[in-house]
């Protein structure tokens, strides 16, 4: 069966050092924000965190301005003025800049996050790591039946040279407080409001501040607004909580279906002791005897649809009936799809050993990481077998940070989720890294199951590691989508019946070996038609 292409080309980003997007991005924002002040209008600058039920969420930046702040920075019908193409650049998704019925020009920009780490790291690219937003935390706690979201941090005023550096300095032709001086404005001019969006309902045994917001749909939002000239910090603490039915009901149902095995227990143990010669007779006569297994009723079975059974349970798995077109599962490669880093040993392993001091050869350290991908190593003894010295669990961090998602990938999962399509990844590499990724980018709650192959033993693309998808998942073959950026990986999933989707932003379908292509996640999801 074949697919047609998925998802649109992804445009190629000029690779940058972290540092670099840092700067140019607080220089994009900080732009606007002194716009506002020479203009001495009065500005707005929106920040909202908008949290999911599994941790992540997005944060979204939107800055208001009047006419005359607009007529200095930007040119709407040329696109010239801001450099918004530094936030893009740096994982943030653009809004063109648009005029309301109030005359009011907007410029929206978002960015979504996996844990609460990545959140700070967000808000620090807004205003720096010592600027408007401090210690900004979100912490998920679960419990039976229930989950409960807290967000806490403080707004902290700030003068003009907080948000500036050298570079937007130069850009201005002079100090940042002689430009805004010269145009009228002060700190005063600019008012921050950031909005903080939880699931679920507002959790009463919390202490809460803000101002409570209406929502059109479920959640609990509140509000804080400051001045950059305020004399105080404002505290920022939130709560809400969600509950879970079905724990609820199931335990009712385990609580119904103890007492009726008691019941069936006590029936049994009053059977047995009943005196023998006050049981029923079994009715003599003309009985209609059992079928042998050994004849034509065990005929008539071997004439059925073969099945496979689950390791799980008894649950069938009919391999010859109809499937829709439109997978029942998306099952997702690690690295090169879930992950941006394709090659990461060639890109990201082998450099990371060079910098902490190894010396062994590159195809030693190659070997190795195959054999902790097939679960013969521990990260422990990789790190000790290539020569790296320090404490495992740090190298493992340092290692990981290098590893970041694929743009767009959330919204992706999320899309699929609320479609009622499962996802599961699929993957070769150590289940201890693999674990810990999946952790740092919270996507326990969007990915389940996860197919490693150092917790099964074998590498794609070897037969068993596709069959442990098919049992765990209990789907055919035929309603499961494998998408992978190895074509050879892709060939054998298709020959044991998969559907399969390249995932190559710049691929060329004459060399994709008539696998449809998925060139993005910015798709809302798979279709499946003849390439």
């Amino acid at each position: 069966m074949g697919q047609e292409a998925l998802g649109i080309e992804l445009d190629s980003l000029a690779m940058r050092a972290p540092s670099e997007f840092l700067n140019q991005l607080r220089r994009a924002l900080m732009l606007v924000v002194f716009g506002l002040l020479v203009a001495a209008c009065d500005g707005t600058v929106d920040v909202v965190i908008d949290v999911e039920e599994d941790g992540s969420g997005t944060v979204i930046v939107e800055v208001g301005l009047d006419d005359e702040a607009a007529s200095q920075l930007l040119d709407l019908e040329s696109g010239a003025g801001l450099p918004l193409i530094d936030l893009n650049e740096a994982g943030w998704i653009i809004e063109p800049p648009a005029v309301g019925d109030d005359g009011r020009t907007t410029i929206g920009a978002s960015k979504e996050f996996g844990t609460a780490e990545q959140m700070r790291s967000i808000l620090d690219e807004i205003s720096g790591t010592e600027g408007l937003f401090r210690d900004f935390d979100l912490v998920r706690t679960k419990s039976f039946a229930r989950v409960d979201y807290e967000l806490t941090g403080e707004l902290v005023p700030q003068d003009f040279e907080t948000f500036g550096d050298q570079a937007l300095t130069d850009a201005l032709g002079r100090s940042i407080e002689s430009f805004v001086t010269d145009g009228g404005g002060t700190l005063g001019d600019v008012q921050v409001s950031l909005e903080v969006v939880l699931p679920g309902s507002t959790n009463g045994d919390a202490t809460q501040n803000g101002t409570p917001v209406e929502l059109d749909d479920d959640g609990v939002a509140r509000r804080w607004s400051i001045a950059l000239d305020d004399p105080s910090t404002i505290p920022v603490d939130t709560a809400s909580s969600t509950r879970n039915v079905a724990p609820l009901v199931w335990r009712g149902v385990a609580v119904v279906a103890g007492v009726l095995a008691g019941l069936i227990l006590l029936g049994h143990l009053l059977r047995l002791l009943m005196p023998q010669g006050r049981r029923r007779k079994k009715r003599g006569g003309d009985q209609r005897a059992r079928p042998s297994a050994k004849g034509p009723a065990k005929e008539a079975d071997a004439s059925r649809q073969p099945v496979v059974e689950s390791d799980e349970d008894d649950e069938a798995i009919d391999l010859d009936e109809e499937t829709s077109d439109e997978p029942a599962v998306v099952a997702l490669d690690g690295m090169g799809v879930l992950y941006r880093e394709g090659q990461d040993i060639a890109e990201i392993l082998l450099p990371f050993v060079r910098e902490m001091g190894s010396e062994v050869t590159s195809d030693e350290v190659i070997s190795r990481a195959r054999a902790l991908s097939l679960g013969r190593l521990t990260p422990a003894d990789f790190w000790r077998m290539v020569g790296v010295e320090g404490d495992p669990e740090e190298l493992d961090e340092a290692y990981l940070s290098r590893i970041q998602l694929a743009p767009g990938v959330v919204a992706f999962l999320r899309d699929l989720r609320e479609r009622g399509v499962q996802v599961a990844c699929i993957t070769n590499d150590n289940s201890v890294w693999a674990n810990k990724l999946r952790a740092r980018h919270s996507l326990s709650g969007l990915i389940d199951p996860w197919v490693i192959s150092g917790a099964v033993g074998v590498r794609k693309p070897d037969w068993p590691i596709f069959e442990v998808l098919r049992r765990v998942t209990r789907q055919a073959p035929a309603s499961i989508l494998v998408v992978d950026d190895n074509l050879d990986n892709l060939d054998a999933a298709r020959e044991f019946g998969y559907q399969t989707a390249w995932f190559a932003p710049d691929g060329d379908p004459a060399g994709g070996r008539n696998h449809a292509i998925l060139r993005s996640f910015n798709v809302a999801t798979p279709a499946t038609a003849d390439p």
